[in-house]
């Protein structure tokens, strides 16, 4: 009887295997994955000796929320990751979101061009501490700090606070001091701690209860932008959770001034600036002594993530983007655009180039692409249209499609997923969109779709959504479309992602 009842186990649990083992095709191409099991938020970014650095939020056993550990990847291209062992692993506490910096005068005694980390440490959702670990062979191997916490949670009533966490440090080079950027998340406060070796840390100031207020703060990081056209620069204070969307998680950020000590923000106390107008683009930070100013983010949102159904990995990156700052009349606003590396990828293979052509309604032509892992850059006249885009994933068969278009009375760039394949949740069919203005009615996007994902950059990077998709079926087709009066296609360039 008992073998027959462990039979009948290992039949069922090969079935389930098997259907979970079905959803390579979600698996993108260009964008990172983790080989196998859960990822959420980037940690620890950083570029040295020629290698990016992705560290990230992992569970190295299931593919669900977990043992919480930092997994970690190299890259020489930020696109071709290569999956290393896990870097920080569990003990008796949880390995939270942090970050890294490369320590090249040895300041904290470790050795010159150490990797120092300091991270949240989570006692099991009783209390958070910052603890400090190091590696002295570029990443490969850790050793935690003896001496943790380096920063213990506050006690402001003589008891310590529950949630502190998410530290991000880098050097200032003006006072000759790191910082650290960490937030009291139910408190909406960014604090700012100085340190001259990474142990020893004193409270600078803090920064709070400005901007968006309706969840919580997670996720800070404080970084020097330059702007776009001009000789100054601006410091920008990004934040996790507080998104554009009622009830869903987001990024915000923050445009000011940042002398060592205090965190000024430029604009009146109630603005709300959002770093990604879609609801898959989270917990992003920038990389640390890396040549240009780059980040990127975890690619999912908190309110579904559980029903992702990809197998054996669940949660992606999302592409890296270069940022800066550009003026507009409501003042300075970021700017995101694709890295380079990933615009230059050898991996790319132009398969549509034309000019001039005129489209009406959904009479614009249709193409069909062999890889479910391409870019789209086109530029559109509105001409006597109030709306115009792009159809992409589309499946005759069965209506699928998803709309990547811009409404001239709204002033919007937008996403509809509405019939986009795949319903993983109740509240995950949905149409969002980012304010974008243009000039002379022109519209440009940029359109990375990579298997179950969607980047599309407007206007060269003023307005961006990112988006989850999950496709099925024959979804190889892809179509031009306006709405409302006939437009003009100025330039039109496509490229489909093909493997090695």
């Amino acid at each position: 009887m008992k073998k027959l009842i462990l039979a009948l186990f290992l039949f069922i649990s090969s079935v389930v295997y098997a259907q979970q083992a079905s959803t390579e095709q979600w698996r993108p191409n260009f964008h990172f994955s983790p080989a196998k099991n859960w990822t959420n938020d980037p940690n620890g970014l950083l570029y040295h000796d020629g290698e990016w650095h992705l560290f990230y939020q992992h569970n190295p056993f299931e593919n669900k929320w977990g043992h919480m550990s930092w997994g970690h990847a190299v890259s020489k291209d930020l696109v071709n990751w290569e999956h290393l062992p896990v870097a920080i692993p569990e003990d008796s506490v949880w390995i939270f979101s942090g970050g890294v910096v490369v320590d090249k005068n040895n300041t904290s005694g470790f050795g010159a061009n150490s990797f120092v980390a300091i991270y949240t440490a989570d006692y099991h959702g009783k209390k958070e501490n910052q603890h400090l670990a190091y590696s002295t062979d570029k990443g490969r191997t850790w050793t935690k700090f003896e001496g943790n916490p380096v920063i213990p949670a506050p006690q402001p009533s003589g008891k310590a606070m529950k949630d502190f966490r998410d530290p991000n440090m880098f050097w200032h080079e003006p006072t000759k001091q790191w910082v650290m950027v960490v937030v009291l998340p139910l408190e909406y406060k960014a604090q700012f701690y100085g340190s001259k070796n990474l142990k020893d840390w004193t409270l600078l100031s803090e920064f709070g209860k400005q901007g968006d207020l309706r969840k919580m703060w997670e996720c800070p990081s404080l970084i020097e932008l330059p702007i776009e056209g001009e000789q100054g620069t601006r410091w920008v204070l990004m934040l996790s959770s507080n998104g554009p969307h009622q009830d869903f998680i987001g990024m915000q950020y923050f445009v000011g001034n940042f002398d060592g000590k205090t965190f000024t923000n430029e604009n009146p106390a109630d603005t709300k600036l959002y770093v990604d107008y879609g609801k898959d683009f989270y917990a992003a930070i920038p990389f640390s002594n890396a040549p240009k100013k780059s980040m990127l983010g975890w690619m999912a949102s908190w309110n579904y993530t559980d029903a992702l159904p990809t197998f054996p990995w669940k949660g992606q990156m999302s592409i890296p983007r270069e940022i800066s700052l550009k003026r507009t009349r409501e003042g300075l606003r970021l700017l995101q655009k694709p890295a380079e590396e990933v615009l230059k990828a050898k991996n790319w293979h132009g398969v549509v180039q034309m000019e001039e052509m005129s489209i009406e309604e959904d009479n614009g032509m249709m193409w069909r692409n062999q890889a479910g892992s391409y870019m789209i850059d086109v530029e559109f006249e509105l001409a006597g249209a109030r709306e115009v885009g792009v159809k992409v994933m589309k499946n005759a068969a069965n209506n699928q499609e998803t709309l990547i278009g811009y409404q001239k009375d709204s002033e919007q760039l937008y996403i509809n997923r509405i019939n986009s394949g795949k319903v993983i949740a109740p509240n995950f069919s949905s149409m969002d969109a980012s304010p974008m203005k243009i000039a002379r009615g022109t519209v440009r996007l940029l359109i990375f779709v990579d298997q179950s994902s969607i980047e599309v950059f407007g206007n060269d990077g003023e307005a961006v959504i990112t988006s989850l998709i999950f496709p099925e079926g024959d979804n190889g087709n892809w179509q031009l479309f306006s709405r409302d009066g006939r437009a003009k296609v100025t330039k039109l360039k496509v490229w489909e992602w093909q493997k090695d």
